[in-house]
């Protein structure tokens, strides 16, 4: 009893003492006014300890889902409580988009990283009428294959290809007669007149119904949809891995694009990097959210598409109207125009990191030979 005691008397000198356990400054409230410790941090739970865990190294606070709830719920609001100076009643903005970035990659290794990125890229350079294109394209530019199909004997097949392509290589390929064809530049049925070095060569190869197909593991278009595959693998690890980075990268750009569509205003930059840091924590929300609608109901393509497109085109409007105060009008159109200078930059970076991986790409090979 006497040892319980004497814990009590400690416990109740240090509360009434108010003095800082981390620096010994006297207190006045609930944080040190020197070094910003919790006055309670001496009695940490288990619980409190993870928190305070997760806040310091992932990020975490008790206001995300608060500031999350607020995002969404009032468009544009966020923004301007922030640009008047209040910041502790929300996350950091910084602060809100990487804890987002830190659920969406959890999602993407969890459930399927880069492997949807990889297999439809896989599915794209394995279109017939693609590769049949690619291939006619590559020989008909070597001198040299052509003349060997000058000197080739020529053959009749049923072939399984764009007919088109008899149009932009009259030389190399004929039609003789349509069996089926489809619309646009998809694969049809035809008997075609081919040189017979396209079979001994096995550039075209017959399928199990003795028809003739173009064959995606030889001649020089197979390279080039190897180039292609290598190409893409480069540029979407370098995005993976540098995504962070590349996110913060487009707060500036779109942060200059609301620049200019309001440059005769009095708002100084800062305003709008604080709206487009919001808005890409939006767009990151509605990703993870669309993500999960995608695992669970595995929609079409298309639909995900029109509804993020949608929801975010309304978000905009609605933020801008909120943080500039302009009519909905004015909102709308300069949302737009500030979108397609956004998207316009990034399109370019895009092409630039494009680019980078094929000169990398090149590198390697020529390293290789």
């Amino acid at each position: 009893m006497e040892e319980k005691s004497t814990t009590d008397l400690q416990n109740n000198e240090i509360n009434l003492s108010k003095q800082c356990l981390n620096c010994g400054t006297q207190l006045n409230g609930e944080y040190c006014h020197n070094c910003g410790q919790h006055v309670t941090d001496h009695a940490m739970t288990v619980k409190s300890f993870i928190l305070n865990y997760l806040d310091n190294t992932y990020l975490w606070d008790n206001q995300h889902f608060k500031t999350i709830w607020r995002l969404i719920s009032r468009p544009g609001l966020l923004t301007k409580e922030y640009v008047a100076g209040k910041y502790v009643s929300q996350v950091h903005p910084l602060k809100l988009i990487m804890f987002l970035l830190v659920v969406f990659l959890a999602l993407f290794v969890f459930f399927g990283s880069d492997q949807a990125i990889s297999t439809t890229m896989q599915d794209l350079t394995n279109d017939e009428a693609m590769f049949a294109k690619i291939q006619l394209d590559d020989i008909s530019e070597d001198e040299a294959y052509l003349e060997k199909i000058k000197t080739s004997p020529r053959d009749t097949v049923n072939l399984i290809a764009p007919i088109i392509l008899t149009k932009d290589h009259p030389s190399i390929i004929q039609s003789h007669q349509i069996i089926y064809s489809s619309e646009g530049d998809d694969i049809d049925q035809w008997i075609a007149i081919v040189p017979r070095v396209f079979i001994e060569e096995e550039i075209i190869k017959p399928d199990e119904d003795g028809n003739y197909r173009f064959n995606t593991e030889v001649g020089m278009a197979a390279e080039d949809i190897a180039l292609i595959r290598s190409v893409w693998e480069q540029l979407t690890s370098l995005i993976m891995q540098y995504l962070p980075i590349i996110l913060s990268l487009t707060a500036p750009f779109l942060a200059f694009s609301l620049y200019v569509v309001q440059y005769k205003s009095k708002r100084n930059f800062f305003t709008h990097f604080i709206f487009s840091m919001h808005y890409i924590a939006f767009v990151e929300l509605m990703t993870i959210v669309i993500y999960v609608f995608y695992l669970i109901l595995d929609p079409s393509l298309a639909l995900l598409n029109l509804i993020f497109t949608t929801f975010s085109c309304i978000y905009f409007a609605r933020s801008f109207r909120t943080v500039y105060e302009t009519s909905w009008f004015r909102s709308i159109t300069k949302a737009i125009l500030a979108n397609v200078i956004y998207y316009s930059i990034c399109f370019l970076t895009l092409i630039v990191l494009l680019f980078i991986a094929c000169i990398v790409v090149v590198a390697q090979s020529e390293s290789i030979f």
